[in-house]
């Protein structure tokens, strides 16, 4: 039973950093795998959402509806910041990472300012499970649940409905689609305010395994950019799986084989390693490796 248990404990443990990858990059693949923008505040926008989770909870809303509001908070902060800031600095790489990297400093510092350090926490429900001399936490299963459900939805909306549809020739020839009728800032907006909705909905459900405080989403910006960048435009959705996948294994062996922190390093040194062997991205690569294939 120790030996099945201890099974299960890498599998729970490989899956729970892969939910994390990916609930963190998935409002990003948006932002910036399909709309070219380097958001730095996306952190902050997951800071938002996970502070309207806990005052809606702590109101007396029951959870799975707290995590929504925190996604719906987030998205209207993320499309207020669209239509001030970010819509005039569009295919302008290096001067959208500047301008957000300022907003970034200015929502964390303004939440400082106005709620001060204090340190706010929702409870982590629906307990555990044994196996053998093993616990696992229940809601960790959920969250994976839920990333998964989060990419199939995301895939979706671009695959399928008119708003993706848009959303890819606005991002594809923006002069061209607004050409054809299409409203380009309109599009751009819900774009955007999507991702920052889905950064939202990460923050909340972040905000039940961890204290949230002005500074929260700082601790999962960095593992988020990683996570989108080595994945690769090519196919920005697939690539964050590609990427989840990759890097959660990483992540997985190293930390059990050493420590948390050598986890976390052996992340970054894995990331350093996949963009020096396949500079454009996991994705890239592997659509490029298919083209070729069908090419024999």
């Amino acid at each position: 039973m120790d030996i099945l248990g201890q099974i299960i404990s890498y599998i729970y443990q490989y899956f729970d950093n892969f939910s994390f990858l990916i609930l963190s990059g998935v409002g990003l693949i948006i932002i910036y795998g399909m709309m070219g923008v380097i958001n730095m505040a996306h952190g902050e926008l997951m800071m938002i959402g996970a502070y309207v989770a806990v005052t809606a909870f702590h109101a007396g809303t029951p959870a799975p509806v707290a995590v929504l509001l925190g996604g719906l908070g987030a998205g209207v902060a993320g499309v207020i910041i669209e239509r001030l800031v970010i819509r005039h600095f569009y295919n302008q790489l290096l001067s959208s990472l500047v301008v957000t990297w300022g907003v970034s400093l200015v929502v964390s510092q303004g939440t400082l300012l106005l709620l001060g350090p204090s340190i706010m926490n929702m409870p982590t429900p629906l307990g555990s499970f044994s196996v053998g001399p093993f616990a696992f936490g229940v809601y960790r299963v959920v969250m994976f649940i839920v990333a998964v459900g989060l990419i199939a939805g995301v895939w979706a909306i671009f695959r399928w409905t008119k708003l993706g549809m848009q959303a890819q020739a606005t991002m594809e020839n923006p002069a061209m689609a607004d050409a054809l009728g299409v409203d380009t800032r309109r599009v751009y907006t819900l774009t955007f305010g999507l991702g920052s909705a889905l950064g939202g909905i990460a923050g909340a459900m972040f905000a039940m395994t961890a204290t949230i405080s002005p500074f929260f989403g700082q601790n999962y910006t960095p593992m988020a950019f990683i996570t989108v960048v080595i994945g690769g435009g090519a196919s920005p959705i697939a690539g964050l799986v590609y990427a989840g996948l990759y890097l959660a294994g990483i992540q997985t062996v190293s930390s059990n084989v050493f420590n948390e922190y050598i986890g976390y390093v052996s992340v970054m040194a894995a990331a350093f390693l996949a963009l020096l062997l396949m500079p454009a991205g996991i994705s890239d690569f592997i659509e490029r490796r298919r083209i070729r294939a069908t090419q024999r």
